[in-house]
């Protein structure tokens, strides 16, 4: 595509001539030949600073935020925001690809994941060719690839639902975080139906605080349209302020009896959960080996969103029955040992609360509870005390150990950990294989 007509939906200064573009990038490592290179400043580097490494290695345009080294090798152009621009262009390099789809993107603190995979488990069933993009990664007809981002930049995401179009996939449900609502990641996706979980204490590091990270959430529900659907949590506090400032047709659902779809009849067991749902005058058997009450959430969730693409209630049931193991959420993990092993993603207090609290619940009240946990570096650092005062809470034992340390020291990372515990019912064991087998 050349230069001019890429950029014509932008606001610029500089003078773009007809020269091709056959690439776009913001770092400058992956430069080639042809390529556009746009200066976004990230958390630990500023792309500014890499300009002429991009052009070095063959950029043919940049597009900067006016940072940028005089030149006359290629054409600046500038902008008020780099990430905004970005987004644009790469929407209309890769053909505006969300306009050919029905994406349905989920946000929220704790269960994105879970819902996203129930939800493309349903489609997938029901013969709905259907993609995944999210913590996990990106799963296309070809497997999943990994990304590295819950939600990734706008030039990846771009090209990825491009992919998804040209192998014929016209479905994707995709995770979409705070941080990618900020970053304009998400800016030129055209989202059809939003699904909001909850929304507790976490990334207030990048976000200062709770208010500013609802607003952040709430922006994906203000950009949809009255032919758009919301779904939302309406046992969440949140809800209600959601419900008021979206524009979108609205279907709630949850534990609360005035949600439009809610249960009447709950059963939960360490083999899963069955339950009964009320949708209006319809009801929805659920039978299915996820565990604990948020699971029943996320399965609302799920077949809220699913009900309102027209999928059947038989087919609903079907799905949920049928439904794999989530990798990594509430996962049973055989194993030749005493008591069940499981591996969860939980790594908010919220998370912690409600893993713990269901599976106390579930239990004889004489099992113990032994947890191998960590938390992850150049992250928030006050939730971190939290989690070692609930796993105290609720375990016999804690085996405090590595999880991402990221450029953060391990030593603060624990230290600001066992803070929270007030007995020395804990242990701390960097090495994470060896912290598990010792659990075990």
């Amino acid at each position: 595509m050349q230069l001019q007509e890429l950029v014509k939906n932008i606001q610029f200064k500089g003078t773009p001539d007809n020269r091709e573009i056959s690439f776009i990038t913001y770092d400058s490592r992956k430069v080639k030949p042809g390529t556009l290179f746009v200066a976004i400043s990230g958390m630990q580097t500023d792309g500014h600073e890499f300009i002429p490494q991009a052009i070095e290695n063959g950029a043919v345009a940049i597009l900067s935020n006016g940072r940028s080294p005089k030149t006359k090798a290629v054409p600046i152009l500038q902008v008020k925001d780099p990430r905004l621009a970005m987004s644009q262009i790469s929407a209309q390099f890769y053909g505006n690809p969300s306009e050919k789809m029905n994406i349905v993107g989920i946000t929220g603190t704790n269960g994105k994941t879970s819902i996203t995979h129930i939800l493309h488990h349903i489609l997938q069933t029901s013969g709905a060719a259907c993609g995944t993009l999210g913590t996990l990664g990106f799963q296309t007809p070809s497997g999943m690839v990994s990304t590295g981002f819950t939600t990734p930049e706008s030039v990846e995401l771009q090209q990825m639902l491009q992919t998804l179009i040209l192998a014929g996939v016209d479905n994707l449900v995709m995770e979409i975080s705070s941080h990618a609502l900020d970053l304009h990641r998400v800016d030129d996706v055209g989202v059809d139906i939003a699904v909001f979980s909850n929304l507790t204490p976490e990334h207030l590091d990048f976000h200062g605080d709770m208010e500013k990270y609802f607003k952040s959430k709430l922006q994906l529900f203000q950009s949809l349209s009255n032919t758009n659907t919301a779904v939302i949590n309406l046992d969440d506090p949140y809800a209600q302020r959601i419900c008021s400032a979206t524009s979108a047709k609205i279907i709630t659902f949850g534990m609360n009896k005035k949600a439009d779809l809610h249960p009447v009849h709950t059963e939960f067991t360490l083999h899963g959960i069955n339950a009964k749902l009320q949708f209006g005058q319809k009801t929805i058997s659920i039978d299915s080996s996820l565990i604990g009450e948020y699971n029943l959430s996320n399965i609302m969730a799920g077949a809220a969103a699913a009900l309102s693409m027209g999928i059947s209630i038989s087919k609903i049931e079907s799905a949920i029955k049928s439904m794999p193991p989530i990798p990594g959420r509430m996962e049973h993990i055989p194993c030749n040992c005493l008591g069940k092993v499981f591996v969860d993603y939980a790594h908010s207090p919220d998370a912690y609360e409600k893993l713990f609290s269901n599976l106390v619940n579930l239990m004889d009240n004489q099992v113990k509870i032994f947890t191998v946990f960590g938390c992850g570096g150049n992250r928030d650092t006050g939730k971190r005390a939290e989690m070692a005062k609930i796993s105290e809470k609720y375990a016999s034992f804690s085996f405090v150990t590595t999880d991402n340390p990221r450029t953060e020291s391990l030593e603060r990372i624990n230290a600001d950990i066992i803070q929270g515990f007030s007995s020395d019912s804990y242990t701390v064991i960097l090495d994470r294989k060896e912290a598990i087998t010792t659990a075990l």
